[in-house]
């Protein structure tokens, strides 16, 4: 049943959002599939959930106030959809962004993040050794209903 599994999702990844705000990267790490992308608002990514927590906590480090806002949460198949603001200390608080979150099993398996005016690339500049090009795999920006 889709509605149920939508609901299912959405918990998942409320979940994650919520320790991405905490910074808590273990409780992440516990919600991400082993084959976790993440990828950033230039099409660029990072493979694997060790090499994206490794990210996470170099963003971190750098931005100790970075966080997320939800205005809006809906669910496409397979994606949940959001839509809010990004907040950073580093890069600008309240730049309005899109992400599209794929759940399997469970598990994150999938964030794609976009944000408005010019985002700083973050897969080359967390993971320089790691980010790949995503041009192929990368959906374009979804409108949330």
């Amino acid at each position: 049943m889709l509605w149920g599994r939508s609901r299912r999702d959405k918990v998942v990844v409320e979940r994650f959002v919520a320790a991405l705000n905490a910074h808590d990267a273990d409780a992440l790490e516990n919600m991400a599939a082993e084959d976790f992308t993440y990828i950033d608002s230039w099409r660029e990514g990072v493979r694997g959930r060790n090499k994206v927590m490794a990210a996470f906590r170099s963003l971190i480090a750098i931005d100790p106030g970075f966080g997320i806002e939800i205005d809006k949460i809906d669910w496409r198949d397979p994606h949940v959809l959001m839509s809010g603001r990004v907040n950073s200390q580093q890069f600008g608080s309240g730049r309005r962004a899109v992400w599209q979150v794929r759940v399997r099993d469970g598990l994150v398996a999938e964030f794609q993040a976009w944000a408005e005016g010019g985002p700083p690339p973050m897969s080359r500049m967390l993971a320089p050794t790691q980010a790949q090009d995503m041009s192929g795999r990368a959906a374009e920006k979804p409108e949330v209903g």
